[in-house]
């Protein structure tokens, strides 16, 4: 930004610069010949010029070629004129009227041009354009336009003037060239520095941009494995959730039909009558297996959940254990009215399902203890029973799932086989108030 200031700044004053040499150059051009003759001098004054002077009619045209150049930079410099190939002619050419019309050998207002135009051509426009004016330029410098148009240079004019009046206008003709000269250079150095910061910081941003793509294809190349990863995760958590979802359904089931079965078996002689109703609650319990089954394959609640709240399928999951195992299983909740998320749900079932199926299949119990109580937002579930217990326990199918739903949930479990077999599950909840 401040270069930009910098060479705005340059521009103008070289504007400032071209129009007073311009205006005293012509004011020489014009006056000294009517000097001459209001002092008799005519004669004299043209005998000493190599050429003639310049027509009344070409200050006219010098001032509509000044006038023109003037107001094509200004607007082009406020966007007013669309910076088109044709465009980039109109200074140079103005500039060129007011030399010619005004026999001028100054060339300033060339360099004016190339400083309005160069910053806004690129590429082979620019080399076209710098090339065209560094002739012009030339030729100029060299006197070839003022031999081909027979111009009459300043220094003849100057000459007609003696002592401090020449030596006052030479001097200042010569310094306001020189400013003008000094601060074209300027603005070529400002302006060459401005263009290679900005191709440095073009290369710098290309080799970030380049770094930064490298890094983004090791990213994606990241996020593909990870993907791949944990698609291949989800996939063995729902074959462990759908095995667990089968285990606890089909051991449950089974546990129910194989004790009801012992029992029938035991009654067939003693009494039909309640061999067969055991029958149909084994008919009932295979049933509602083979339902749990199909659900659980579909990836749904346990039956129970479905349809009743959490106490409610408790109490008819640990009724329906009852009659068909003939174990006495006692079931305390506090409270009662526990608010669960789903999730939470089907883990408490799950656990109370497992724990109770495993005491009478494995510990062959006769009396099971389940209670469940929330207290600072953790719900406790201890299933206690009195079977034969296991001093070494070794953790199946069932325990490894029960472990597994816990994890999911944060919570922790405890198993203890010494006198009959106890199991601890802690569950941190959910809930927005506590209970």
């Amino acid at each position: 930004m401040q270069k930009d200031e910098n060479l705005t700044l340059l521009r103008q004053c070289m504007l400032l610069i071209n129009l007073a040499v311009c205006v005293f150059l012509g004011c020489v051009f014009i006056l000294t010949p009517l000097r001459a003759a209001q002092r008799a001098e005519g004669i004299s004054f043209l005998q000493g010029l190599t050429g003639l002077p310049a027509a009344p009619w070409s200050v006219s045209a010098a001032a509509i070629g000044l006038a023109a150049f003037v107001a094509v930079d200004l607007a082009q410099r406020r966007g007013k004129i669309r910076i088109v190939r044709a465009a980039y002619w109109l200074e140079p050419l103005c500039a060129l009227a007011v030399i010619l019309a005004l026999h001028l050998d100054y060339n300033g207002l060339l360099l004016l041009a190339v400083v309005n135009l160069v910053n806004d051509l690129h590429g082979r426009g620019r080399l076209v354009f710098l090339g065209a004016m560094t002739s012009l330029y030339l030729l100029s410098s060299l006197d070839v336009l003022q031999s081909a148009f027979r111009m009459v240079p300043i220094s003849e004019y100057l000459a007609y003037y003696e002592g401090q009046p020449r030596q006052m206008m030479q001097t200042a003709i010569g310094l306001l060239t020189a400013l003008n000269l000094i601060l074209f250079i300027g603005y070529m150095v400002i302006l060459v520095g401005r263009r290679t910061e900005e191709n440095a910081a073009i290369r710098r941003l290309n080799g970030e941009l380049a770094q930064a793509n490298d890094k983004l294809s090791i990213l994606n190349t990241q996020l593909k494995v990870y993907a791949a990863e944990s698609e291949r995760m989800a996939e063995t958590r729902e074959r462990n959730r759908l095995a667990r979802e089968i285990h606890d359904t089909l051991g449950h089931a089974l546990t129910g039909i194989t004790a009801g079965a012992d029992a029938c078996i035991e009654m067939m002689d003693i009494s039909p009558e309640m061999a067969r109703k055991q029958m149909e609650l084994i008919a009932k319990t295979a049933r509602a297996g083979m339902n749990e089954v199909r659900r659980s394959v579909r990836a749904l609640r346990p039956d129970a959940l479905e349809h009743f709240r959490l106490p409610e399928a408790l109490a008819q999951l640990c009724s329906e254990m009852q009659q068909t195992s003939h174990a006495t299983i006692h079931l305390g909740m506090h409270p009662s009215d526990m608010r669960l998320s789903q999730d939470e749900e089907d883990a408490v079932y799950r656990i109370v399902q497992e724990s109770v199926t495993n005491a009478i299949r494995h510990g062959h119990a006769t009396e099971i203890d389940v209670q469940l109580s929330g207290e600072n937002r953790h719900l406790s579930i201890i299933v206690q029973d009195n079977g034969i217990g296991c001093e070494k326990i070794e953790q199946g199918f069932g325990l490894r799932h029960m472990r597994e739903r816990l994890r999911l949930l944060g919570g922790s479990l405890r198993i203890d086989g010494i006198n009959g077999f106890r199991i601890e599950a802690s569950i941190p909840l959910r809930w927005g108030d506590e209970i």
